[in-house]
């Protein structure tokens, strides 16, 4: 067997790439090596899949591609897509890992065996291999993997050609054992048989074919939508429905998307997505089927999904591997050496739990390794008190700071201007009774895999003092609130009093209005001046 090693971190081209650097001459499947260096990457575009697998299938080579988690899915998919056998594996960071790697995928391609058949067009081949259940079966279901050395696999080979012409019934091709053999393959149709011809000899409405087909040459040739051996199937119709009934859900054929009941047997709806399966005697199983992680991978893209169940001792592909993952979604390494730093071999630096390969960190402390903490760290303030004590006091050269930092006081430290620090807690001024030091950590930050740097130590030389209370402005304060307070009230109570005299006088106004005067005289009443009449008297200019 040929091998190649393919190892990158990076997408692979194909052709039409070549069209964004105005290269348009397609590739001519040639060798353009010279001086080993590929010399057509100016003149030819990238060669296509099929160009590739081409190439793959004559020569017969089998690829390796050894890439990175972020290209796993890719290559898997190209791989998918090569009719000539190649596997896939994962490049860990750790460079060791490549021998294991390749090892582990040489060993898993000798394991394999499938057969690509190179048939001509008209041709339609269909290969079906016996698997048994300690070997399993590909993904493609066009072999087996796992395949112990002594260990035989038998393949059904079905041929079919879709029209048989006089003249042109010969078809040569060959069944491909990727890179092993290639198997010839003739095939010669005989277009019609004497006993086709010969009207005595056909059954009409013959009883072995259910009286809905002819027996022709001993075989049953169907009609009206019916097929079989004894044209015993109807076309569309679920007959014996109850045969295809998963016993675990009731469903036929495990709901009508997986599959359709055709004449007591499920046929499974392939999936529309690439790459996925499904199959089963109910249509149950699938590769996609499975328990996914939070970026919606199936099986964390660590291990194979068959049947509804993640099988971590595969690759997604379904190539066996060394079993590096566990847990119901393969999400969990087995090895704890993600919860290790390089230089120690304590878990998660003591300060927690590797669980599931991640550090599960006490209270204060964080980081991938649970080493970084904030208060206990080069930020710890407690260890710095005597130090700073020392320089406030002016005492700089009889102090004793056992860290490599440098220590300044200044009048007044601008945070502004400082980056990024921390504010320690004030510590008691020892010569001004009350009053605080207030000093600040400038540090570098590390990100969430190392400790912050303590780079400098800043302190303010200006004790924070609390001030002297003002007196003045106290009784003012006082005073004044004393005389808000009552114009507020006279205020309010000339608002009230307004209020109500208003309600009072429209109530007053309202009752007047209603009053009845009477216009008569009052029976009471008197005129204050009395007439009399004398009766002496005589009109005027009397008579004498």
């Amino acid at each position: 067997r040929k091998v190649v090693f393919y190892a990158t971190d990076a997408i692979f081209h194909t052709a039409g790439d070549g069209k964004l650097a105005g290269i348009i001459k397609a590739n001519e499947g040639r060798c353009g090596l010279t001086g080993n260096k590929y010399s057509r990457s100016l003149d030819e575009d990238y060669p296509s899949i099929g160009q590739l697998n081409d190439i793959l299938i004559k020569q017969k080579i089998i690829p390796i591609f050894a890439v990175t988690t972020k290209m796993q899915n890719l290559y898997t998919e190209l791989s998918n897509q090569l009719t000539q056998l190649s596997q896939v594996g994962r490049l860990d960071e750790e460079s060791e890992t490549v021998t294991d790697l390749i090892k582990e995928q040489l060993n898993a391609i000798v394991s394999r065996t499938k057969l690509n058949p190179q048939a001509p067009s008209g041709v339609t081949v269909e290969v079906t291999p016996k698997c048994n259940d300690k070997i399993g079966q590909e993904v493609d279901g066009a072999g087996c993997k796992g395949v112990r050395k002594g260990e035989n696999v038998v393949f059904d080979v079905n041929f079919r050609v879709d029209e048989c012409v006089e003249g042109e019934n010969k078809y040569n091709f060959n069944i491909d054992v990727p890179g092993i053999a290639a198997l010839p393959v003739e095939i010669e149709m005989i277009c019609s048989c004497a006993c086709e011809n010969n009207e005595t000899e056909i059954e009409r409405n013959s009883a072995t074919c259910d009286e809905r087909g002819d027996l022709i040459c001993g075989a049953c040739e169907c009609k009206n939508n019916t097929y079989g051996s004894r044209c015993e199937c109807d076309r569309g119709k679920n007959v014996n429905a109850d045969k295809c009934k998963n016993p675990k859900s009731g469903l036929i054929c495990s709901g009508e998307n997986n599959g359709m009941c055709i004449c007591g047997q499920c046929e499974c709806i392939p999936p529309s997505k690439k790459g996925y399966k499904r199959w089963g005697a109910y249509c149950e199983c699938s590769n996609y089927e499975c328990k996914r992680n939070t970026d919606y991978e199936i099986c964390s893209n660590n291990g194979y999904c068959n049947c509804g169940k993640c099988e971590c001792d595969k690759a997604p592909n379904g190539a066996s591997q060394v079993v590096k993952y566990t847990g119901d979604d393969c999400g969990c390494p087995i090895s704890n050496s993600t919860c290790k730093k390089e230089e120690s071999d304590v878990l998660c630096s003591g300060n927690g739990e590797c669980e599931c390969g991640k550090c599960l960190c006490k209270k204060e402390h964080y980081g991938q390794f649970c080493d970084i903490c904030q208060d206990c760290g080069p930020l710890d303030c407690s260890k710095y008190t005597e130090c700073v004590k020392c320089v406030y006091l002016a005492e700089a050269p009889q102090c004793n700071c056992s860290h490599p930092v440098d220590v300044s006081a200044g009048d007044r430290v601008d945070t502004s201007k400082l980056g990024r620090h921390k504010q320690c807690v004030p510590i008691d001024d020892p010569k001004n009774e009350g009053c605080s030091i207030i000093y600040y950590l400038h540090y570098k930050d590390k990100g969430t895999s190392q400790q912050p740097e303590l780079t400098h130590i800043y302190i303010d030389r200006k004790p924070d003092c609390p001030s002297a209370p003002n007196i003045i402005a106290i009784v003012a304060g006082v005073i004044g609130g004393i005389l808000g307070i009552g114009i507020l009230l006279l205020v309010i109570w000339k608002i009230v009093t307004h209020f109500v005299d208003k309600r009072e006088y429209e109530k007053f106004l309202e009752e007047r209005s209603k009053a009845k005067w009477n216009s008569g005289l009052s029976p009471l009443y008197k005129e204050p001046m009395t007439k009399y009449t004398n009766p002496l008297y005589t009109a005027a200019n009397p008579k004498i």
